[in-house]
């Protein structure tokens, strides 16, 4: 199917109600037969309806959130291409009628955020913002939530009593809140989306954020006539006050200098950066701690638990009396994030920690944890080729085991693995097929997880991925061989593959410890 054809389509039927092939026809410059012939294609994808008028065939597009999570794929998904369609698509009547309550349920269960936003007023903020950038909807409705999904986890293990409770429950709408400011602010700062704007009748303000450490810091912040976006507030007398394209001075954060302000802003190389810069330069120690617990604070926005357990209990010598009880909460937070991501014992999910680019990993290596760095240029055929000798070696070393291609061994830093969308799905195929091959089976025993790797700014990485290969314990006694018939063993230093008397010792070793035990 032609791409801008049929795009044109589905534009002639999201202003009206419906039309037949012969009424679009009429507006765009092709044969009624390729017209026809598209539509039959949209009504088999169920991106339209077809219904009986007065005997002529009539087409709707259809107003479901699955169907308009579609379109939201396909015109925004590449913004390089039919600008003016994308134009026509998010000034369409369609598209600002689907954006109602009922999409921002859907985006906040997507994000395990439904018990967390429930006034009218807080879901009328996140729909402005699912409104007024394309950006962030297309995020909403297409963006990665496994970190949500972790963090919900984690609150969900909390009691009721938990006085830690509400502090989860902060971090998960800050971070969410984070996602669709950067992407709010990174559309209203290009021209690509002035129609919208004016359609919505929204200015734009620039606001200089000034704060108390060091230099300015400016961001573009989007206002409408009845006010701000609500997770992007400043003073209502500032923005009820403000003109088009004014340069006003905020303070976001206020207490706490030019870190605290980045960290807000989602910055976090840089508010680390400010941090350090402070440690060096005050004396007091009830300053030195409350710096502390915000540069703990930037390692656990990136989940870097290590990094943040150390600067929390760093700041907690120099609060000598106790005073900043923020410290010793977040330290309890933070260990028990890491203690969930790096569990030897739990050989039951993927590792749930995130993996930032030139950074350490919080765990060494074990006879349970290997690291790989994948070097030359087949990253797929190197981690197939060494898939089930790992997967084995973990089987009969009777533990289990997780193997990361992508981390460096000698100093656990987080490389990655460069792979495009085709490379991962070649990658899951050929993984499937060399562990399907396992001798006895190990079938429906194993999980492959690519996990994204991100900067220290918190942005993800495009095609950059760490991959993780988890084998949890047998669930029998028997030895383990490759397709190819090979036995290999765990070892302290990675594995072995075993050969002539090496194979029998093994087997007797095998039976006769499961003997005495059993």
């Amino acid at each position: 199917m032609d791409d801008l054809i049929h795009k044109q389509i589905i534009l002639c039927l999201t202003d009206c109600n419906s039309k037949s092939a012969n009424e679009i026809y009429n507006e765009i410059d092709e044969s009624l037969a390729t017209i026809e012939g598209q539509l039959t294609e949209l009504v088999s994808e169920n991106i339209c309806d077809k219904a009986n008028q007065d005997e002529v065939d009539q087409y709707v597009v259809r107003k479901d959130i699955e169907t308009f999570a579609q379109l939201v794929q396909e015109f925004l998904s590449n913004k390089e291409e039919h600008k003016e369609q994308i134009k026509q698509f998010i000034t369409s009547e369609y598209y600002f009628t689907r954006i109602d309550f009922e999409l921002v349920d859907y985006v906040l269960k997507r994000f395990y955020l439904d018990s967390v936003y429930q006034t009218d007023d807080e879901k009328e903020s996140i729909r402005r913002g699912l409104l007024a950038s394309p950006s962030t909807l297309f995020f909403a409705l297409h963006g990665d939530t496994a970190s949500f999904r972790e963090s919900w986890e984690h609150l969900h293990r909390l009691t009721p009593s938990d006085k830690n409770r509400d502090r989860v429950t902060q971090m998960l709408s800050s971070d969410f809140e984070r996602h669709l400011s950067g992407r709010l602010i990174a559309d209203i700062s290009a021209p690509g989306y002035i129609s919208l704007y004016d359609k919505l009748q929204i200015r734009l303000v620039k606001i200089r954020t000034q704060v108390s450490l060091a230099t300015v810091h400016e961001r573009y912040v989007e206002v409408t006539a009845e006010g701000n976006i609500g997770f992007l507030k400043g003073s209502d007398d500032l923005m009820e006050n403000a003109l088009p394209g004014q340069l006003l001075t905020l303070d976001p954060i206020g207490l706490f200098g030019q870190g605290s302000a980045l960290l807000h802003l989602g910055e976090f190389q840089a508010a680390l950066n400010h941090f350090d810069d402070a440690l060096a330069a005050v004396q007091d120690p009830t300053e030195k701690a409350i710096v502390l617990n915000n540069k703990g604070v930037t390692f656990l926005a990136l989940k870097q638990y290590q990094k943040a357990i150390e600067c929390f209990e760093e700041g907690i010598t120099f609060d000598s009396e106790g005073k900043i009880s923020e410290l010793r909460d977040n330290k309890q937070v933070a260990e028990e994030y890491l203690a969930i991501a790096t569990d030897a014992d739990n050989l039951t999910q993927p590792t749930q920690i995130r993996f930032i680019q030139n950074q350490p990993v919080p765990f060494e290596e074990t006879h349970l944890y290997e690291f790989k760095e994948i070097g030359g240029g087949n990253a797929i055929r190197s981690i197939k080729d060494t898939s089930d000798i790992y997967a084995v070696a973990f089987l009969n070393h009777e533990k289990g085991g997780r193997i990361f291609w992508g981390i460096r061994n000698k100093d656990r830093i987080t490389i990655g693995v460069p792979l495009n969308e085709q490379q991962r799905d070649d990658l899951r195929v050929k993984v499937s097929e060399k562990l399907g091959a396992i001798q006895p089976s190990i079938v429906g025993h194993w999980q492959l997880e690519l996990h994204p790797v991100y900067d220290l700014q918190g942005a993800f990485i495009e095609d950059l991925w760490v991959i993780e290969l988890l084998v949890p314990p047998p669930q029998s006694r028997d030895i383990f061989y490759t397709g190819r018939g090979e036995l290999h063993v765990k070892t302290e230093g990675g594995k072995k593959k075993l050969s002539g008397p090496e194979i029998t010792e093994f087997i007797h070793r095998h039976f006769r410890n499961h003997t005495e035990t059993g």
